[in-house]
């Protein structure tokens, strides 16, 4: 969450809780070592306002303070 927030990995509010949830799962199962693995591994949530590059930035953040 705190990597969201640093990142500004959110705007409406929509999709954040979703993509929190996927984003723990990515860097808990290794899959956050490149941003085209971040890419794939959370393909699945539609984020709105497309924040995507701030969310890939976020993950990829929490992922190296792990």
């Amino acid at each position: 969450q705190e990597a969201f927030i640093k990142h500004d990995g959110f705007q409406c509010g929509y999709c954040t809780p979703g993509q929190i949830m996927s984003a723990i799962a990515c860097v808990k199962e290794g899959h956050a070592n490149s941003a085209e693995q971040v890419r794939e591994y959370m393909s699945g949530n539609i984020c709105r306002c497309g924040t995507y590059l701030r969310i890939k930035d976020a993950i990829k953040s929490a992922a190296k303070q792990k």
